[in-house]
């Protein structure tokens, strides 16, 4: 029979942290390729620059966010 620790259902302030952590990049970078589509069908490119900054920040922030969950997210080894 083993001993230890039951493991314990995640409580709903890490589900909501961990869907906040994927949600938010994810929907910078959709938000971003949305208007930087429109931005660049409307000929405004000064907008489009800025999309695509935006863009990478949102791939950074979703980069830095998996590192994160995958370094202090409490999994086992």
């Amino acid at each position: 029979m083993p001993t230890g620790r039951q493991a314990q259902p995640p409580s709903f302030a890490l589900l909501a942290m961990r869907a906040w952590m994927w949600l938010v990049p994810i929907a910078m970078l959709a938000a971003a390729a949305v208007f930087g589509a429109i931005a660049a069908l409307d000929g405004r490119w000064a907008l489009f620059v800025v999309m695509l900054f935006m863009g990478a920040l949102g791939l950074t922030l979703l980069v830095v966010h998996w590192w994160l969950m995958y370094r202090f997210g409490g999994r086992g080894p």
